[in-house]
């Protein structure tokens, strides 16, 4: 279909579905059309007003439909200005319920959701309370012994036990003269210690670590993050071999680890599997 350009009056050749919406023969004259005849989206552009930021003051050009009482150059400004005056925004959209304070008898307001909460009415109050409840619960206390040096100690009944130490020193030693978790009374004991893994075995500690890059192959920390030397772990365990401590000390048969918590884990799966 045939129809004339508004700006040039020439000839175009439209479709037919394209007829009320094609109206140029080019974007040149339609640019020249719309400066010489604004469109109505110009003419609302010129009844912008100017607006200032609430936060930092910018002036802006805003549509009258859209100002509001407060108004933001960007997202970050709003934000501020929120953070800022957070204390007088919707206060009076906040429910308060009055309570009476245990301690000194006087009556305070706090926010609903703080209802059934709130006890006390400042901080003072508060520590007065612990305070109180801190004597009911010291007179509750009971007189123990140390199993170790015989002192005698106060605890809670929640905490006192069989064994009761008065400092860690104490439960060290005891445990140690004891031997209550060494040997056989340990839960990784497994027949005894093998400290010697053959002459060759500082050769192929140090090789494997070298062959790893001197990081752990189950967490990745490396010697410098680890702050020292990282263990080497016998995948398939040195007893095992019946003393061929050639065949036990295989590269293939190595892994590097560092000691806690990889190569613990690895004894403890081997006493699970065993169990």
């Amino acid at each position: 279909m045939k129809k004339k350009c508004l700006n040039c009056d020439e000839e175009i050749y439209v479709k037919p579905s394209h007829f009320e919406r094609k109206k140029f023969c080019s974007r040149s004259c339609k640019t020249e059309y719309q400066k010489k005849n604004p469109p109505l989206f110009w003419k609302k552009m010129s009844k912008k007003v100017r607006v200032f930021c609430s936060f930092c003051g910018k002036e802006m050009l805003r549509k009258p439909s859209i100002i509001q009482k407060n108004n933001f150059c960007n997202k970050q400004c709003r934000r501020m200005y929120l953070i800022k005056n957070a204390h007088q925004i919707n206060q009076h959209l906040r429910k308060r319920v009055e309570k009476i304070c245990k301690i000194c008898g006087k009556t305070f307001d706090v926010p609903k959701n703080r209802e059934f909460s709130a006890k006390y009415c400042s901080k003072t109050c508060l520590g007065k309370a612990n305070g109180e409840r801190g004597k009911a619960q010291y007179k509750k206390r009971i007189i123990v012994t140390c199993n170790n040096c015989g002192k005698k100690i106060e605890k809670k009944p929640s905490v006192a036990r069989n064994l009761n130490f008065c400092s860690v020193h104490c439960m060290g030693d005891y445990y140690e003269r004891t031997r209550m978790f060494s040997g056989e009374n340990n839960g990784a004991w497994a027949g005894g210690d093998i400290e010697y893994y053959g002459p060759n075995w500082r050769a192929q500690r140090r090789k494997a670590r070298e062959r790893d890059n001197f990081t752990c192959q189950d967490c990745g920390i490396t010697e410098a993050e680890y702050e020292r030397e990282l263990s080497v772990h016998h995948i398939i365990p040195f007893r095992a071999f019946n003393g061929d401590w050639e065949k036990a000390n295989e590269l293939s048969n190595l892994i590097t680890l560092c000691e806690y918590p990889c190569h613990r884990k690895r004894h403890s799966q081997e006493i699970w599997l065993k169990i």
